[in-house]
């Protein structure tokens, strides 16, 4: 029993780490979750659970403690760990002791309501991972209904952007799609795509903000593509007053998605800006 266990503990573990390759994420449509918030959230919005790995030392969150025993109830497996065993496939720097194998939760673009929410956050490229969770937990705060991943540059399940969304990817709608199906999908539903440009003429706080709004960011240096440009119906910068020539995507979706939620005001549910 107890070598049938370390079997168990063995293989599980050996899936975690394989599941930190894209290739591996890719193909099966699985990813890894770690840390009380990461692990409360998908439970809370109902994300498919595999396998749950667990060190009740670790995990004193009761929160946590009790959605295990409800999950375990539920069926799903729940492979204890030791500290060590955890510690050994842990990315943080604090490992947490709940970590769990889940199902990506995709939409398709048919199916995605373009006037659910503030607005959509369409992305092509971004270089940080760590920038594109910092999108999701700002766009999620701010009411955002989904992001929209233009071709394969973007990663919405990569470990770093799942840490860096603190567990705001799982409320979130998440579509792949290419740009020339973006373009009809947009064009079809009447949208207004809003492109995030330093050269624009006009200011973000000048361009509409209706419903049916989509904000596209480009990659962070080369920022929209000529391609991508030629989608918008408008463009807007965010005014720099010092030295720097551009901001950080990360700090510009704020900007920008938090003035959409003050001029439009918040979803159902939300509260109100002044």
């Amino acid at each position: 029993m107890e070598e049938s266990h370390e079997k168990c503990v063995s293989s599980v573990l050996a899936r975690v780490r394989r599941l930190r390759l894209r290739s591996v994420r890719d193909r099966t449509r699985l990813h890894y979750l770690e840390g009380f918030r990461n692990f409360i959230q998908a439970i809370d919005v109902k994300i498919p659970v595999e396998t749950i790995v667990y060190n009740e030392t670790l995990a004193r969150n009761p929160a946590v403690q009790k959605n295990v025993r409800l999950s375990k109830r539920a069926g799903v497996r729940v492979v204890r760990v030791t500290p060590e065993e955890f510690r050994r496939v842990s990315v943080t720097l604090r490992a947490s002791g709940i970590g769990a194998i889940v199902r990506q939760h995709w939409t398709p673009l048919d199916q995605a309501d373009v006037r659910a929410g503030s607005c959509w956050i369409a992305l092509s490229s971004l270089r940080s991972p760590g920038n594109v969770g910092t999108i999701f937990r700002t766009a999620e705060a701010a009411g955002a209904a989904g992001v929209l991943l233009l071709g394969d540059g973007v990663d919405p399940f990569d470990p770093a952007a799942v840490r860096a969304s603190m567990g705001s990817l799982f409320g979130l709608r998440l579509v792949r799609t290419t740009l020339r199906e973006f373009g009809r999908w947009a064009s079809e539903r009447g949208c207004r795509v809003l492109g995030m440009i330093p050269s624009a003429e006009s200011v973000y706080t000048e361009v509409p903000v209706g419903p049916a709004l989509v904000v596209l960011f480009g990659e962070e240096r080369k920022g929209l593509s000529p391609e991508e440009r030629a989608i918008c119906t408008h463009t807007a910068r965010i005014p720099i007053v010092g030295r720097a020539d551009s901001l950080n995507v990360g700090v510009a979706a704020g900007i920008m998605l938090y003035e959409v939620l003050r001029r439009r005001g918040p979803p159902a549910g939300g509260v109100a800006l002044p």
